[in-house]
């Protein structure tokens, strides 16, 4: 379940290619078969809570996806926690779901926003040595979240001030009249929550209004982003949770084989997902939703034979049989807590620089 289509689908495609890649990689060498449909959410939360229900009345007992945060609340509280689907989300990071009456039905590979939210709280204050900041969010609960867990741990960690708090649309033409009302204030720093498809207006119209210093999220580190802006982003700095994985080169080199280009982090969010997902499946041994949930950490916990992306058809040998694996993942550990949260993770600070090759500068490594 992905935005194949509306403001999200800049990215929902080369993610869905991802999502897929475990199943193509092994379909044809391993005794099982496979069925499996990809879904358009549109980008939209009453789009996605139909095709959840598509689903489940077809009979899958898991899905990887939704995507976004507000997408995820929707399809998993009025269909898949419901009807008792397993889900496990590559990119959703509200804080919400770590709290979400799930039935224990619901994961994501992504990390929480409750930890990237207090990280730049602490950048800001500790690493930048500023007192006031603002934040630009995309006005959804992925944006909201993110302002709401770095404003919070500003202030309370920090003493620091919080001069506004704006919210912006993804389909916006023009975001001028936004950053006048969030550097109104004139805080030292700019914290961006927003996403890729917004990059382009949002930094030509900031580049030209403001001289505080810009920090972004997660949902900007693309490095492409210098050929979409006329002006220089040379220096704009962000942080996000660092693909580092113990098969995170095995999973690039399969990604860039098979579509010809680069993974971001959230192609190895999906691939970890459906592999989760896959090797669950095939211990449990059936298409039962609460068969499937309760393997999901037997194939992911410490003590089984080690599997990564380029082991994965050994995985779901070992894991049909019944044997213990341990899967670990492209983007991180790939373990989930109690929540359905992952654990072990490291975030990247970094940098927009064009003299690089990708586009990005990594400045440093933070471990949570």
């Amino acid at each position: 379940m992905l935005p194949l289509s509306g403001p999200r689908s800049a990215v929902g495609e080369s993610i869905r290619e991802a999502a897929v890649l475990p199943i193509d990689q092994v379909r044809d060498d391993v005794a099982l078969t496979f069925e499996h449909r990809s879904v358009d959410t549109e980008s939209d939360p009453t789009t996605a809570a139909r095709k959840a229900t598509s689903l489940v009345d077809e009979g899958y007992p898991m899905v990887t996806g939704p995507l976004d945060s507000d997408i995820v609340l929707q399809a998993t509280q009025q269909v898949l926690i419901p009807y008792k689907t397993v889900c496990c989300s590559p990119g959703a990071t509200t804080p919400t779901l770590t709290t979400l009456n799930d039935g224990g039905y619901v994961f994501r590979t992504a990390i929480s926003d409750a930890i990237q939210g207090s990280l730049l709280a602490d950048t800001v204050a500790r690493k930048l040595d500023y007192d006031t900041a603002g934040t630009l969010y995309v006005n959804n609960d992925y944006g909201w979240q993110l302002s709401q867990a770095f404003s919070r741990s500003f202030r309370r960690d920090y003493n620091g001030t919080i001069t506004d708090q704006v919210p912006i649309e993804d389909t916006s033409n023009s975001y001028v009249d936004a950053i006048d009302q969030a550097t109104e204030g004139d805080p030292d720093a700019l914290v961006l929550a927003a996403y890729p498809e917004m990059g382009e207006t949002l930094f030509s119209d900031m580049l030209t209004r403001t001289d505080a210093d810009i920090l972004c999220t997660d949902g900007l580190r693309t490095g492409d982003m210098h050929q979409q802006v006329d002006r220089s982003l040379n220096g704009i700095r962000g942080l996000a949770p660092l693909v580092d994985g113990p098969g995170s080169d095995a999973f690039a080199e399969l990604y860039t084989n098979a579509s010809g280009n680069e993974p971001g982090i959230f192609e190895s969010y999906a691939y970890d997902a459906t592999a989760v997902l896959l090797l669950a499946n095939a211990y449990a041994g059936q298409n039962d939703s609460k068969a499937i949930q309760n393997a999901i950490r037997r194939v992911t916990n410490s003590g089984g034979t080690e599997i990564t992306p380029d082991t994965l058809l050994d995985g779901l040998r070992r894991a049909a049989r019944g044997q213990s694996i341990e899967y670990r993942g492209a983007s991180n550990e790939t373990r989930f807590d109690e929540n359905g949260d992952p654990t072990d993770t490291t975030f990247e600070y970094w940098a927009y620089d064009n003299s690089v090759a990708s586009g990005i500068r990594e400045l440093d490594r933070i471990k949570p």
